[in-house]
């Protein structure tokens, strides 16, 4: 397919450069940045603008990889246009693209993205359409460049993207100021990394309620009292301390199941 992609940040090169292994052509990027669309453009081997009344309107598909903030005012300059036109959010309905094509649709990749990875990750993508024929089409599309396609309107697409914010952006938060802790203290973050992956990885086989350790589990007091003194310092971790402690103990029957 040739696409014509609108946006040069995280999202639209990870799925820029999907496509083109895959086999799909990019024959244009556009941002409002004109160095950033011809830097991705000449990854692409596309061409580049930064004008919206340039952009190439009758691809395959045209592929919307913007901030949230900006696809509304986006869509409207855009206009109606001959591709079939999908959006890459989350968290915004796919009738924002009603008035721009007949055929429009989601493509959103339930992945945390960075331009700069040189090994590319697995993919899901959470697919909908305006029409049956639509959301076929685009599950096709998306088959080719991510190994796990699911269908999902906008409350299911928006109920993902809460869960994804607790398990990736929320968890990535933590990790953050854990990290600062450890570079206070003296102490290696990095021989936390085994932990923390096989943290997730038992998640693979188990669920998370069957497989909850640690000291507010155990109701150690002993223990729970020397973490409380190390934090005098750290307020914001003493505070995520005592929530996690305080609700983990709450629901202590309901992990030991």
């Amino acid at each position: 397919m040739d696409i014509t992609l609108i946006g040069s940040g995280n999202t639209a090169t990870v799925l820029g450069r999907k496509s083109l292994e895959a086999g799909h052509r990019i024959v244009q990027v556009y941002s409002r940045n004109g160095s950033h669309a011809n830097h991705l453009a000449n990854k692409l081997g596309a061409t580049s603008t930064s004008y919206i009344s340039t952009i190439e309107k009758n691809a395959d598909l045209l592929i919307i990889a913007l901030r949230d903030e900006a696809l509304g005012p986006f869509v409207k300059d855009l206009g109606h246009i001959n591709s079939l036109v999908m959006h890459t959010a989350g968290s915004i309905s796919i009738q924002t693209l009603r008035d721009t094509s007949v055929a429009y649709g989601v493509l959103y990749p339930l992945q945390s993205l960075r331009m700069e990875m040189e090994i590319l990750p697995a993919l899901t993508l959470l697919v909908d359409g305006n029409l049956l024929g639509i959301r076929e089409k685009l599950k096709e599309f998306a088959s080719t460049i991510a190994e796990n396609v699911l269908e999902a309107d906008d409350q299911s697409r928006l109920k993902y993207h809460l869960a994804a914010t607790f398990v990736n952006n929320f968890t990535n938060y933590l990790f953050s100021l854990t990290e600062s802790f450890c570079e206070k203290e003296n102490i290696s973050f990095a021989v936390l990394q085994p932990l923390m992956e096989e943290t997730v990885m038992r998640l693979r086989k188990l669920s998370p309620h069957t497989v909850q350790t640690g000291p507010a589990l155990r109701d150690d007091l002993l223990t729970l009292d020397k973490h409380r003194q190390l934090l005098i310092d750290y307020p914001v971790l003493k505070k995520f301390y005592e929530l996690f402690t305080n609700e983990i103990q709450k629901h202590a029957v309901s992990f030991q199941r």
